[in-house]
């Protein structure tokens, strides 16, 4: 909850927004995207709205950031949201003024207004360092050069004078990222890993600011579709599926899943202790002096069965499972000159990625299911016994192709739960007990040949000569 003490809520003018001093866009921010369409939309506001008394121009959120250095400490003014739109207009600004600077049609209190906050960006110092950021500022100066050509000394002084932001300055960083949330879903829906950001972003130590900043940073790095798929597509099937129940659709109601404890709030139960010392025995070896010398970093053992933890290391948890399948597929998804050369293992996952059909629904859907089995086993086996695995995951897969003419996601999903490869992982302490898994359903011979010689339309004719070849159908 914002504290109304500490906090406040400012509406000022651009030209008070601008001459806030020591403004800083922290690394944790997304590179500068904005399009020609924000941009020229923007133009087109400071004009349109150049008569208006005022204009309310958006939301900036600034986490009042005080940092000691050698005794002394300064406050700077971190932009937690609102960075697109402040960097478009400092952008504006230097564009406003080599206009005014270029002719003589404007009046020299135009010219002293844009010269003095000219001088003001000029002291903030500001490192981009994302090349996309730095293209994206490059071609929207001169977008904004090209755009502003109708502008006169009225519409210049009323954007700098008239023209409003709403800033918020906020002490505490995860209050500030708290509120970046609740701004944000003004309007529109957030996704479940979304509402798992902030959840998780409140549940982080106290002392743990700076590495907050860097979790938070690296999350932002990600596409917001590829954690969506991660989630909806992944973890939550895997975790439903492994317990025998139907994962069809990921929602809101599902994220309680993804929560845990927080290791400094739980009573100290029983159970409790295995994550403590798990939590506490990383923890002290990462931080151990020996670590600068010998530059090895030892990860958290996750496991989609256990519980999570709270904070840290559900972004720790993310990174992981967002690796795993990457890995997989590196080591598997190769090209080769010959295809002789192929191993087993090699040729089935290039059968998964590459087949004729992998473009339809239902084709991704079993892949997807492929994925899945394979990042649940991983994660509790490793690369024991995988090749074997991977052709067991294979056939139990792609005998939906033979079952279905068009699959739909709700007959995999009962397939799943009647067959459950899942639960025999799950319950397996060992690599060969899961190999001793029963692959009930099995196409007849004659479906073999009929779709080895007749109508390939339906599957990638491989798939076919894979279950012939291996003997994976009955009489």
């Amino acid at each position: 909850m914002i504290s109304v003490i500490e906090n406040r809520a400012d509406i000022i003018s651009i030209d008070e927004f601008l001459n806030l001093t020591d403004i800083r866009i922290p690394e944790y921010q997304r590179p500068y995207k904005w399009s020609d369409k924000n941009v020229l939309q923007l133009i087109e506001d400071i004009y349109t709205f150049r008569h208006k008394e005022h204009y309310r121009f958006g939301t900036i959120v600034i986490h009042i950031n005080p940092i000691t250095e050698s005794n002394i400490t300064t406050t700077y003014n971190d932009i937690v949201d609102g960075q697109q739109r402040y960097t478009t207009i400092r952008l504006l600004v230097y564009a406003l003024f080599q206009l005014v600077e270029n002719s003589n049609k404007f009046q020299s209190n135009t010219r002293d207004l844009l010269q003095n906050l000219k001088d003001k960006l000029d002291r903030i110092e500001l490192n981009y360092k994302n090349k996309n950021s730095i293209e994206n500022i490059h071609k929207n100066f001169q977008l904004i050069k090209r755009s502003i050509q109708h502008f006169d000394d009225i519409t210049i002084y009323n954007f700098i004078k008239k023209f409003q932001v709403v800033v918020f300055f906020i002490h505490d960083i995860t209050e500030a990222f708290q509120f970046f949330d609740s701004q944000n879903s003004r309007g529109k829906d957030l996704y479940p890993h979304d509402l798992l950001k902030a959840f998780h972003l409140r549940e982080f130590d106290k002392n743990e600011f700076e590495l907050q900043l860097k979790v938070v940073g690296h999350w932002e790095k990600y596409a917001s579709k590829k954690l969506s798929i991660l989630f909806a597509e992944y973890l939550y099937r895997i975790k439903g599926w492994s317990n025998n129940q139907h994962a069809r659709y990921f929602g809101k109601e599902h994220i309680d899943m993804f929560k845990g404890i927080s290791i400094d709030k739980i009573e100290n139960y029983p159970y409790v202790k295995v994550l403590q010392i798990s939590h506490s025995v990383v923890d002290n070896y990462n931080d151990n002096f020996e670590r600068k010398i010998d530059r090895q970093e030892m990860g958290f053992p996750f496991q989609l069965d256990h519980i999570m933890i709270n904070g840290r290391r559900f972004f720790e948890y993310v990174n992981h499972y967002l690796g795993i399948n990457e890995k997989f597929k590196g080591k598997y998804l190769v090209e080769k000159e010959d295809s002789k050369h192929y191993s087993n293992a090699e040729s089935i996952v290039k059968m998964v990625y590459q087949n004729h059909y992998s473009y339809r629904d239902g084709e991704s859907y079993i892949r997807d299911l492929f994925e899945c089995i394979m990042i649940y086993y991983i994660d509790k086996f490793g690369e024991n016994e995988l090749p074997a695995f991977l052709e067991k995951a294979f056939i139990w897969c792609y005998y939906l192709r033979f079952r279905y003419q068009r699959l739909g996601f709700d007959s995999l999903d009962n397939y799943i739960i009647k067959n459950n490869l899942f639960g025999a992982i799950k319950s397996a302490m060992q690599p060969k007990d899961v190999l001793k898994f029963t692959l009930k359903e099995l196409p007849s011979f004659e479906d073999i040949l009929s779709f080895s010689k007749g109508d390939s339309s339906r599957m990638d004719k491989s798939i076919v000569e894979f279950f012939k070849k291996n003997h994976y159908y009955v009489n």
